[in-house]
């Protein structure tokens, strides 16, 4: 009698019932994790006892019945399947942490002088009044891919582009990163391309356009010195950001 209950003191792990040795290989499962998620190693021959600890108190709250021998006994005889499984799940969670990115870069162009460079963009996906910008390539410099695309849409070439910020979505499972950039630093003979015509416009009346979407928010984060990043995110099926 312990506790005013009878136990079988020779009791075997396999006298258990099915559902008790499931509810036990699950906690064994999660405290081996817990274990390798905190020390980065799995539990060595002196650590098991930590590990088996912690599975004998689920099993006690439980109110389930089996020596502690037969918990340490059943757990060294699956200790490879339990490092296995744990093994699995980590590897699937890391998975689970990558996605697709499709980086892209947006420039102010400034002429000191009140103006900015304006591109008014014809695209079937995107259209407005935007600045000069488009993706980078793969194994791209990122400053060196908004220095190449400025120059491919107007003919200027920047110098020495200001990081500003970071203008971001998520749409048909592809993170979409815009980096801003401005600059004052600029050599070239200005001209359109094919992604739209380019102008000098005064600040405030390039605020007026017709603006593409979310260009609102890019303005904040370049003329802020508190908000550098915006995350866009579909409201009643529209896009809307939140500034950080």
């Amino acid at each position: 009698m312990i506790d005013g209950k009878l136990l079988q003191t020779d009791k075997k792990y396999s006298h258990l019932k099915l559902k008790q040795k499931e509810k036990i290989a699950e906690w064994m499962y999660l405290e081996t994790k817990a274990y390798y998620e905190k020390n980065y190693t799995f539990p060595g021959d002196k650590q098991i006892g930590d590990v088996i600890s912690k599975v004998y108190e689920r099993i006690t709250d439980a109110d389930i019945w089996i020596p502690y021998g037969e918990v340490v006994k059943h757990y060294k005889k699956k200790r490879a399947d339990i490092n296995k499984r744990v093994r699995r799940s980590l590897n699937q969670h890391e998975e689970k942490k990558t996605e697709t990115v499709c980086f892209m870069n947006l420039c102010m162009v400034q002429d000191g002088k009140g103006n900015v460079l304006a591109l008014d963009k014809v695209n079937d996906s995107y259209t407005g009044t935007t600045f000069p910008g488009g993706h980078v390539e793969n194994g791209e410099i990122f400053t060196k891919a908004v220095i190449r695309e400025v120059y491919e849409e107007t003919g200027l070439t920047i110098e020495n582009p200001l990081f500003c910020g970071v203008y971001h979505w998520n749409k048909s499972g592809t993170h979409h990163v815009i980096f801003l950039y401005k600059a004052v630093q600029y050599s070239g003979i200005l001209h359109s391309s094919g992604e739209g015509s380019v102008y000098w416009i005064p600040m405030e009346e390039f605020k007026e356009k017709e603006l593409a979407t979310g260009m609102e928010y890019v303005l904040q984060m370049i003329e802020s010195a508190q908000m550098n990043e915006c995350y866009m995110h579909l409201e009643d099926g529209k896009y809307v950001g939140t500034l950080y």
